[in-house]
């Protein structure tokens, strides 16, 4: 708390619309946190007893939705702003956790909550990180609003798996969808006032009204800008290898709890907590940082670092070290999400950014399909912890090399201009 006392101190106290940004966020990610790991996946693991096909089944639909979501949402936060779109798709996925919320659970149900939790978080999700810069102006303010967005949300983001744990020890596992509900109905209530105070300027936004915008042609007009500008260029393709490998933490980490550490569902929302402990450190620690700082390089080390904390995480069989390597996850997690939102939304016209941000979002969800549909074979191969252990090496790799390679360039071009 002292941080956003520091902070209002600097750039003054924060808007109406900015503080409930921050509770939209956070009451999203309280909600969709607790029930992906209790809800959906706990249920297909412990209550369906389902095998990891049946779990990278579920998550594979959900990853695969998201990804059309996030590039959906793109055009349309484009054409008629960010509150609007999270106000339909807020009310979307009320309507199913009220749903999943009453009827027990089965293959058929845990997929149609699957489709919608992956329509509507891609789709909020491009939202909220679009939604700064039609609040705020100045890189002091969007770094101070996505630090704190970041923060207050990861707070959330560990208190939704506890409260969710404990619901599913007193009540059947279905009963986090209902609270998922009432957290929806805040978010709801939140977002309602959350009004645009910047828009984008006259003549782009009245030109693209006037255009036939559609998902495809935005689509393409997001990656068009994306590929021709060298730093998205660069945020996308590490993004997409680095999460390329979190395909497989997807179908495999409930069975990694089950049978490698060999404890039950509520664990899973004990180390999610964790995790959610360690973003809210790290995105406290974000705001500490000068604002020069914030860079590509910076973005590419927190890459690393989570590599390096998921392979503490799943090296061994033993609760207390996957607990560490959750907290160091969670730390480099806190860095890199407001890190890689705010570099977008500088490098980003503003009557184009949902289509970039979206594009964006598309390529980190979708990276994670292909291991999805590979890494239950894999596991029957190698083992789920072989598996999730190599892919935590992938990551840390890629985010090494990158960097390196980032700084080399770097080191170069300042070696020319000197010679100049």
């Amino acid at each position: 708390m002292s941080t956003a006392r520091a902070l209002t101190n600097q750039l003054g106290p924060l808007a109406t619309g900015e503080k409930r940004l921050i509770a939209l966020e956070s009451l999203q990610w309280c909600a969709v946190n607790a029930v992906y790991f209790l809800g959906l996946i706990g249920a297909a693991t412990y209550e369906l007893g389902g095998d990891a096909f049946l779990v990278a089944a579920i998550t594979l639909v959900r990853n695969l939705c998201n990804s059309l979501a996030n590039a959906a949402a793109g055009p349309v936060i484009d054409r008629v702003g960010p509150r609007k779109t999270a106000l339909i798709t807020l009310v979307a996925m009320l309507v199913m956790s009220v749903f999943m919320g009453i009827v027990p659970p089965s293959v058929p149900t845990l997929m149609f909550a699957a489709v919608m939790m992956g329509l509507g978080g891609g789709s909020i999700n491009t939202c909220t990180r679009t939604y700064p810069v039609y609040l705020a102006q100045g890189r002091a303010r969007l770094a101070r609003l996505n630090g704190l967005m970041v923060f207050y949300s990861n707070i959330a983001y560990a208190a939704g798996p506890i409260a969710g744990g404990v619901l599913a020890g007193l009540f059947p596992t279905r009963v986090v969808f209902l609270f998922m509900a009432v957290c929806l109905v805040g978010a709801i209530a939140v977002t309602w006032g959350c009004r645009e105070t910047v828009t984008p300027p006259r003549e782009e936004n009245s030109k693209l009204k006037d255009d036939k915008l559609g998902v495809v042609s935005g689509v393409i007009e997001g990656a068009r800008i994306t590929m021709r500008t060298h730093d998205l260029r660069l945020i996308f393709v590490s993004g997409f290898l680095g999460f390329f490998a979190f395909g497989a933490f997807d179908s495999l980490e409930s069975l990694f709890y089950r049978d490698v550490l060999v404890v039950d569902v509520v664990w899973m929302g004990v180390l999610s907590a964790v995790s959610g402990v360690g973003m809210a450190i790290g995105s406290y620690i974000f705001t500490k940082i000068p604002e020069r700082k914030i860079d590509v390089p910076l973005l590419l080390a927190t890459l690393a670092f989570v590599g390096i904390g998921s392979m503490i995480y799943v090296g061994t069989n033993i609760l207390a070290v996957a607990i560490v390597g959750q907290f160091i996850n969670g730390l480099a997690w806190g860095f890199m999400e407001p890190t890689q939102a705010i570099l977008v939304q500088e490098r980003t016209p503003m009557t184009h950014l949902g289509r970039v941000m979206g594009f964006v979002r598309l390529g980190l969800n979708s990276a994670g399909v292909i291991p999805l549909a590979i890494a239950p074979f894999l596991a029957a191969t190698f083992g789920v912890q072989g598996v999730l252990f190599g892919a935590s090496c992938i990551i840390a790799a890629v985010g090494i090399s990158t960097y390196a390679v980032r700084r080399m360039s770097e080191h170069r071009a300042e070696e020319e201009r000197v010679a100049q």
